[in-house]
């Protein structure tokens, strides 16, 4: 199929479709960019949590 012959309306889906196309793969390429360097230069820590353990509620109820 030659593009020259393409309609203007194919002529914009086609750009368009491009378009997108190189935007998502943009967008991933930074965002697995951003993740190695984020993940890279981190010292592992220990997680603290401050939450208080569930309570069972029927202990709950009749106390």
């Amino acid at each position: 199929m030659n593009r020259k012959n393409w309609a203007i309306g194919d002529k914009l889906l086609f750009g368009l479709g491009l378009s997108l196309f190189g935007l998502l793969l943009f967008v991933l390429v930074v965002g697995v960019i951003i993740a190695l360097v984020a993940g890279w230069g981190e010292e592992k820590q220990t997680r603290i949590s401050n939450s208080i353990p569930m309570q069972d509620k029927e202990n709950t109820l009749r106390e």
